[in-house]
This record gives C-alpha cells, sequence and structure tokens, in this order.
C-alpha cells in the first residue's frame, strides 16, 4: 500500500483522531493543573500539600511534619501534622526532639509573582490538638508567614 492508499484508509483517520485527542487532552491537563491548583509557599518554593514545614528555612529546629491534608482550597486548607522542636540542649546535634501533635490550618490568599500572579495561601496556624503548651513555649497556638 503506498501512502495515497494509506491516507484514504479508515486507520488513518483513526490515528489522526488518536494523536489529536491525545494532544488536546495533554493540554487540557496541564492548562488545568496549572490554573486550577492552589498552592503554598514553602521555604521561597512555591509547593502543593507540602507534609513538612520548617519555621526557618534550613533549620531543623522549628518543624511540621508528618502533615495530613483533610481539605485544600482557595479559602484556605485544614489538616493535622506534628510539632517538633529539637531543644539543642548541649546542642542541636545531639538536643532532644519534643514533640506534640497539632492541627495546622493555612490562610491568607496572597498573589506571588512567581507563580504567575497566582495567589498562594502564605500563613500558617498551628493549634495544638490536646490545649497543652507547645513543646519549650507556654503558648497552645503559633502562627508563621510563609512568604
Amino acid at each position: 500500500m503506498n501512502f495515497r492508499e494509506a491516507r484514504k484508509s479508515k486507520g488513518w483517520i483513526v490515528l489522526l483522531a488518536s494523536v489529536l485527542g491525545i494532544s488536546i487532552g495533554g493540554y487540557s491537563f496541564i492548562n488545568n493543573a496549572l490554573t486550577n491548583h492552589v498552592y503554598t509557599v514553602n521555604c521561597g518554593q512555591v509547593d502543593y500539600k507540602p507534609k513538612v514545614f520548617l519555621k526557618v528555612c534550613g533549620d531543623q529546629h522549628v518543624a511540621i511534619s508528618d502533615i495530613q491534608w483533610d481539605s485544600w482550597s482557595a479559602d484556605g486548607a485544614r489538616g493535622n501534622a506534628v510539632y517538633v522542636v529539637n531543644d539543642c540542649n548541649p546542642t542541636c546535634a545531639s538536643g532532644m526532639q519534643n514533640q506534640v501533635e497539632v492541627n495546622v490550618v493555612l490562610t491568607g490568599n496572597t498573589p506571588l509573582d512567581i507563580v504567575r500572579s497566582k495567589s498562594v495561601l502564605n500563613r500558617l496556624d498551628i493549634t495544638t490538638v490536646d490545649k497543652s503548651p507547645l513543646p519549650l513555649s507556654g503558648a497552645t497556638r503559633e502562627s508563621w508567614n510563609l512568604t
């Protein structure tokens, strides 16, 4: 079969329709991911549903880890996590890790230029689950500005 015969066959039409469909589907998927996802900022990087936040980037003295998100939208995000503080006694390398379960809430839908002027959730509020004080703190809650 030569090219002219192949071009007139039904197989050629099916192949062309498949390639076109895959191309449009791929474009739609990527465009949807870029325009509909809500992001946050995590140590200067745009992130989607992070599992860990550090209070000070590059320093693991205070962190929120093992985050399990219950909800995530442009209005905010909610989840549960573990608040971890290294007491750095006698040094940070040999310090004890103090932990407590916390509820986390992300808010502050704010425009961020590095994401094509997309808004990001930029405020993290932490509250202990059992209303006990956070380790090495007298407070039961803490807030971090992520940008």
